[in-house]
């Protein structure tokens, strides 16, 4: 049998796969050495534990969010920039399901790189809040605001609320949330 070349992002993108395979929970160094056919101490010399693996899959996750929101929102208007966000989010969202768990550790691991990178991420949606005319303390709540709302449907719907009906789709409902967050931010829009 050939010897694989194991690094640190090979573990991470063989934890995202088996997460949506096996659930993140189950996930351990004994399935990841299964997973690559190699003995369980050799990922040792990589990660210490699965709380590393963890932190570095959450590093990950935080990397693609800002990619995908960054060149979701660039060259728009300030409310279409939001809304390109919240759509990004929750594809995002729905493409890492198995592992979304772990773009919200950030407080848990006191890890300075996936802090930042969290806060790049909020950033964003402040900028674009910059665009209206709102105190800092509006910009600061309707952040809050607007980014809860996101997390509380995607995590609903993860747990398998919000099942499309014959009568109301999710997507639908999603869209109405997003119009209903954008209503008053329209009202308050700068003249330019």
């Amino acid at each position: 049998m050939a010897r694989i070349a194991l690094n640190r992002e090979k573990i991470v993108q063989a934890t995202i796969e088996l997460a949506g395979r096996i659930g993140l929970a189950n996930v351990s160094f004994p399935r990841l050495a299964e997973y690559f056919g190699i003995k369980a101490p050799s990922l040792y010399n990589h990660f210490k534990n699965m709380d590393e693996v963890r932190v570095a899959t959450a590093v990950y996750l935080q990397q693609e969010l800002n990619y995908e929101l960054t060149h979701a929102m660039v060259g728009l208007t300030p409310l279409d920039a939001l809304r390109a966000y919240a759509e990004s989010y929750k594809k995002f969202a729905e493409k890492y399901e198995a592992v979304y768990e772990l773009a919200n550790v950030i407080h848990q691991t006191n890890n300075e790189e996936l802090e930042a990178l969290a806060k790049e991420n909020i950033r964003l949606v402040r900028r674009s809040l910059e665009n209206f005319d709102l105190s800092e303390d509006e910009n600061f709540h309707i952040s809050r605001m607007f980014r809860s709302t996101l997390h509380g449907f995607i995590t609903l719907t993860q747990l398998g609320y919000f099942r499309n009906s014959d009568s109301t789709p999710r997507e639908e409902s999603f869209e109405y949330m997003l119009d209903q967050l954008l209503i008053p931010l329209k009202l308050k829009e700068k003249s330019k």
